[in-house]
């Protein structure tokens, strides 16, 4: 795949993702992030700050819930909250554009395992961290202005 899939802005996660800066796109029904890295995203060491990376693996896991059905009920998730996010760093990145993707391995009656991996400068570079994820899912939106 391209750095630049044909894609199309989705689901907005409110103040925190305009703070961070990562826009949340599809590639035909599957949900991505794409965040390009600046200065104010590095740590002292001059790459990309561990949080950022825990910010898109933990965002994408979520988002790739939403719509999914639950097995058991046949109805669609609408809403999860994080339970745990595992996560192995293998990368320091201090330029060019991230993007992260996630999988669900097993969508349950309440909790969801999702696999998540963030690549650097294509959907398929080099992997900068991935990780596993448990979610609380939901079939009503917990969304709520802020």
């Amino acid at each position: 795949m391209s750095d630049k899939p044909v894609s199309v802005p989705t689901h907005a996660h409110g103040p925190f993702q305009e703070l961070v800066g990562y826009e949340t796109l599809t590639e035909g029904d599957r949900p991505y992030l794409r965040l390009p890295v600046r200065r104010d995203l590095l740590n002292p060491h001059g790459v990309l700050h561990g949080g950022v990376s825990l910010t898109l693996l933990d965002a994408i896991g979520g988002r790739s819930l939403v719509g999914q059905l639950v097995p058991a009920t046949g109805q669609r998730i609408l809403s999860s909250v994080t339970v745990t996010l595992t996560t192995d760093f293998m990368l320091g990145v201090r330029d060019g554009v991230l993007f992260a993707t996630g999988s669900p391995d097993h969508i349950g009656k309440t909790v969801a395992y999702v696999s998540v991996e963030l690549r650097h400068n294509a959907m398929d570079g080099p992997l900068v961290a991935r990780g596993l994820g448990t979610y609380r899912v939901y079939t009503r939106s917990l969304v709520s202005p802020v």
